[in-house]
């Protein structure tokens, strides 16, 4: 009994120690990893700061009686003499001019679609080509909020599908339409009444319909006494009170004024950066043309970047949310979770060399390789793309967990 009962405790722990070296060496070699794809992407170097608009700014005062009707819209460009708004003795006389200049588009738009040349030489294939490339274009200028361009192409793709109907046969001619519009508008131009005065520019410029009272203060003039205090304070206030009519702007070139942290010096007088408001996705390329640095406090250095643009967004605004963006990085995202560093000995030199890198999953197998660091943001960094066979490639699988310190 004793040779038999110690036989099945030899059997026993023998069992007990093959399945523990078996258990060992399954999960070695079969580890269970999470991985992640190694994507491209583009890292940004930016910094969203206050901005404030500065500018040489004139303001137009109006003293006269009756209500105004402007006749240009803001960031519109003026010439000498160019005439700025007309001064109506009531609001209905504004509402019926606005409907006689639509009833005015109206009718120039059918008899553009009624040109006898344009139906005698368009085909319907040729049509149908030009709707569709007007459309995608609609779209993309939708999405880009210009709702100047959104109006140019519904009225180009309304003029190519009424020429299409005429061309096919569908409709005969717009010619009823064409005279009852007149007709109206005969009617309508009798009852409007000539404007009481007529506001023009003295001088050649860029116009705003409202001023806000920072007009004498931020100028190009006084912009290097700005402080950070004073970019602070600063807020939209736009008003038309005591006779405001609007003001004029002397020229395209402003400058935007935002207090930085240049603890680092990242922000240079000649560096060029990319703009980028809260208020509309258009993008402005400005020149950093002042620092002013802050001795006691370098987080409330003020910068002034200098821009050539000018449209109707860009002149809504006195101060605004603005995002300053110094560069633009492409490659391969990595998380800095996921990195590691591993000595490297270069064959032909015999170096050592510690490297930093990501283990990726290559059949069943973990690898090292490589990251070259285009841009390193707090909790990522961008690799550049690369055809060197030690290096992270795009479409790797990453692998997150289930790699060790020294990669085991």
């Amino acid at each position: 009994m004793k040779d038999g009962t110690l036989t099945f405790l030899l059997v026993l722990v023998a069992v007990f120690i093959i399945v523990t070296v078996v258990n060992v060496g399954y999960k070695a070699v079969n580890k269970e990893y999470v991985t992640e794809t190694a994507l491209a992407s583009v890292g940004t170097d930016s910094e969203t700061v206050k901005g404030v608009f500065v500018r040489d700014e004139k303001v137009i005062t109006y003293g006269g009686k009756g209500v105004i009707s402007y006749e240009v819209p803001d960031g519109g460009k003026l010439g000498i003499g160019s005439v700025i708004a007309k001064v109506y003795s009531t609001e209905e006389q504004i509402e019926l001019g606005r409907h006689i200049r639509s009833l005015q588009n109206e009718l120039a738009l059918l008899e553009r679609i009624s040109n006898t040349g344009t139906i005698q030489t368009a085909q319907p294939s040729s049509i149908s080509e030009l709707f569709t490339e007007n459309y995608k274009n609609f779209l993309y200028e939708r999405e880009q909020g210009d709702l100047t361009d959104v109006q140019t192409k519904r009225e180009e793709m309304l003029v190519l599908l009424s020429t299409y109907q005429l061309v096919t046969g569908k409709d005969t001619s717009y010619a009823l339409k064409m005279e009852t519009i007149q007709r109206e508008l005969d009617e309508l131009e009798g009852e409007q009444e000539e404007p009481l005065d007529v506001i023009k520019a003295e001088e050649a410029a860029y116009f705003v319909s409202y001023a806000d009272g920072y007009e004498g203060e931020l100028s190009l003039e006084h912009l290097d006494s700005l402080t950070a205090q004073d970019i602070e304070r600063i807020h939209d206030s736009p008003r038309n009170d005591n006779g405001v009519v609007g003001k004029l702007i002397d020229s395209y070139q402003w400058v935007l004024a935002a207090a930085v942290d240049n603890t680092d010096k990242i922000y240079q007088t000649g560096d060029v950066v990319t703009l980028k408001f809260s208020s509309t996705s258009e993008t402005v390329r400005g020149e950093i043309t002042m620092v002013t640095p802050n001795p006691a406090d370098p987080t409330k250095t003020v910068i002034a970047i200098t821009c050539r643009s000018m449209t109707y967004d860009l002149v809504q605004h006195r101060a605004e949310t603005v995002e300053i963006i110094r560069g633009e990085y492409q490659g391969i995202m990595v998380p800095k979770d996921a990195l590691h560093f591993k000595l490297i000995t270069d064959e032909e030199t015999g170096e050592t060399e510690n490297v930093r890198g990501v283990y990726i999953l290559s059949g069943e197998q973990p690898e090292f390789r490589r990251v070259k660091v285009v841009y390193e943001a707090g909790d990522y960094l961008i690799s550049a793309q690369t055809t060197d066979s030690d290096c992270l490639h795009l479409y790797d699988s990453i692998i997150m967990k289930g790699i060790d310190a020294d990669g085991g």
